[in-house]
């Protein structure tokens, strides 16, 4: 098993904090660190002298979750290896490895952090898109074993916010099967269609989804199992319009590699929340 994070060079002290922690609980065979926003050789001498030599770190000036996501994605895919991707900011619970082990057979799987299943309307608007499919047993806990539908196609959910793609709740993602190198390169090609400055306004979940639907997998199994501490360094708060407009150019992009229906509704729906948002601005 390979257990992996991710951060923006602002937030490197994550890994000392959380990452370290998370590679005592479950002892994995290799602990990889991707940092993002690093550019020049200063920043690499400094990483390396903060973080143990045992971990393998991968840098780059992506400027996007969406190009990070790809280049772990890629990286794991190369060693014929279970990777375990988990937020910079979450502690897995001390009894992981019982949940990885009771989701064995799941090519793909998330967890939700303990403090999200907690709140009433967080959870709620997560099981709206899924189907309990069983229960596991955790240290004498009972949880619900969850499928969430990755794609939701044109129907009410049009005039609903959210994406039509979505990986669910994504404080860890499992892979144990991984997605070609033509999926990779695809997604790629999109998100270079999107301008630079709005890449960074599509969320994680989103490409997450896509990747998962072009693999074939229209639901990904889910539970919860993480501890999420909040980092509080940037807004919660975007700009919609903006973000639309970058699924918008994220959606034509994918149309254009692809060719697949489900990216013209995906750019639908998100031209349809710009020019809502764009009005809504222009009448402040």
């Amino acid at each position: 098993m390979i257990l992996v994070t991710y951060v923006p060079f602002y937030r490197i002290h994550e890994v000392l904090l959380y990452f370290t922690k998370n590679c005592e609980i479950i002892s994995p065979r290799e602990c990889w660190v991707f940092v993002d926003n690093v550019y020049h050789e200063k920043q690499k001498e400094l990483l390396r002298k903060i973080f143990p030599d045992s971990y393998l770190l991968s840098t780059g000036n992506w400027r996007n979750r969406t190009e990070t996501w790809l280049e772990i994605i890629r990286h794991a895919s190369a060693t014929d290896d279970e990777c375990v991707v988990v937020d910079s900011d979450n502690l897995l619970e001390d009894s992981f490895k019982e949940i990885y082990s009771a989701l064995k057979d799941a090519p793909l799987y998330t967890l939700m952090n303990i403090e999200a299943w907690s709140n009433d309307q967080t959870r709620a608007t997560y099981l709206r898109r899924s189907r309990k499919i069983g229960e596991i047993t955790i240290r004498g806990e009972t949880r619900p074993l969850l499928l969430y539908k990755v794609y939701e196609g044109p129907g009410p959910s049009l005039f609903r916010g959210g994406s039509p793609f979505f990986i669910g709740p994504k404080q860890v993602v499992v892979f144990r099967k991984y997605p070609s190198e033509e999926i990779l390169r695809g997604i790629e090609r999109a998100i270079r269609e999107v301008d630079p400055w709005l890449r960074n306004f599509i969320n994680d979940e989103t490409p997450l989804g896509i990747i998962a639907y072009l693999m074939g997998i229209k639901e990904v199994y889910w539970t919860f199992g993480s501890y999420h501490l909040y980092h509080g360094s940037t807004p919660s708060r975007q700009t919609p319009f903006l973000v639309a407009l970058a699924h918008v150019q994220f959606a034509n992009g994918l149309a254009k590699v692809f060719r697949k229906k489900e990216f013209t509704y995906y750019g639908l729906k998100y031209r349809l929340a710009f020019w809502k948002n764009f009005l809504n601005l222009l009448s402040v």
